[in-house]
């Protein structure tokens, strides 16, 4: 009896109910699979971005294509997230888990099938492949800062590895890594990491300049570095007192407040607190499931380039950003990895 002639006798076994159940999971596979092996030409090389692109034979069943610019070969895939991925079926289950809950590495490892060290790969390659540039606020549009304990939590090599982060002092120091929220009415949402340390007018603009439409009005607390932003923008600015909560009517900040009491409670208690380092990365995924995204497009060709420089951006942005001191450096390497000038122009953090 052939592969397939058994097949179809278990089938006749089984009741209705499992049959549909079968039919279903067979359509999700059939899916996956026609997303996974495309054969759509992109519209540029992911390497050079030259439109200059030929076919250039099949791996795996996955069309290759052959830039005449840099002479590079690359799929479709190449540069997202589903670049190299070894077991396609098992990342788009595990996808769909990451839309749903907010689950530990062991706890979506087990259910999955796979190691701890792919279910942390995996979940670093989604998260950097979301990409809050492309949002315009509209309307009234709230706007905060979060503040959480600056921590290397994981990181290896500390001489006083009790004491990863923290500050024994209260209030704005240069132990808070700050994190931007601004919300519009139309769910149309920006989290930034910005800064370790006190809030800039600079940190603002680097984030959510120009991203406004015409007679926005922006509310905040008296922030001064906020008050200056929208005096730069142009922008009309309600402001009030931090204790006050509201400037009156319809002029508060209470859908950024529900987004950061959601956050926060995610990544200090979920998540038992998250190294500054992937802070930026749990934000999306907190935005991710408050929104009720159902599915990620994958649009992002440099997602893979982001995985990869994950500890170059880190860097990069405690020399910048911070009056803390760069350390113990993890010794994982990618071949891939890009020099200091590449980096800064990923514009991840």
């Amino acid at each position: 009896m052939t592969t397939k002639e058994k097949i179809l006798a278990l089938y006749t076994g089984l009741s209705q109910r499992d049959r549909e159940l079968v039919i279903c999971e067979l359509e999700q596979i059939k899916r996956v699979e026609s997303q996974l092996s495309e054969t759509t030409s992109p519209l540029y090389c992911p390497h050079c971005e030259s439109k200059l692109i030929v076919k250039n034979g099949k791996r795996n069943s996955l069309q290759q294509y052959k830039c005449k610019t840099c002479c590079r070969v690359f799929t479709s895939r190449t540069g997202t997230p589903l670049h190299k991925i070894q077991k396609p079926d098992k990342f788009e289950a595990y996808k769909r888990l990451m839309l749903e809950h907010y689950l530990p590495l062991n706890t979506i490892a087990k259910k999955i099938g796979i190691s701890i060290q792919t279910a942390f790969d995996w979940r670093h390659k989604i998260l950097s492949s979301v990409n809050n540039d492309e949002v315009k606020f509209e309307g009234i549009t709230e706007i905060d800062d979060i503040w959480f304990l600056y921590s290397q939590k994981g990181r290896k090599g500390l001489k006083y590895s009790r004491k990863r982060g923290g500050s024994k002092r209260a209030g704005d120091n240069d132990f808070q890594a700050k994190l931007l929220v601004t919300s519009d009415r139309k769910s149309n949402t920006n989290l930034s990491l910005v800064r370790i340390g006190r809030l800039k007018r600079t940190d603002i603009e680097r984030k959510i300049s120009g991203k406004f439409s015409e007679n926005v009005t922006l509310v905040s607390d008296k922030h001064r570095s906020i008050s200056s932003f929208a005096k730069s923008e142009g922008l009309n600015h309600v402001s009030f007192k931090s204790s006050e909560h509201t400037a009156g009517g319809q002029y508060h900040v209470q859908g950024v407040n529900n987004l950061a009491s959601r956050l926060k409670g995610t990544i200090n208690y979920s998540c038992r607190g998250v190294s500054t380092k992937y802070l930026q990365s749990y934000a999306n995924w907190v935005n991710l499931i408050a929104k009720g995204v159902d599915n990620i497009e994958f649009n992002n060709k440099g997602v893979v380039d982001i995985h990869k420089n994950r500890e170059g951006i880190y860097k990069r942005f405690i020399e910048n950003f911070s009056r803390r001191t760069y350390r113990c450096p993890v010794k994982r390497f990618f071949k891939s990895q890009l020099n200091d000038d590449m980096i800064a122009n990923l514009k991840y953090i």
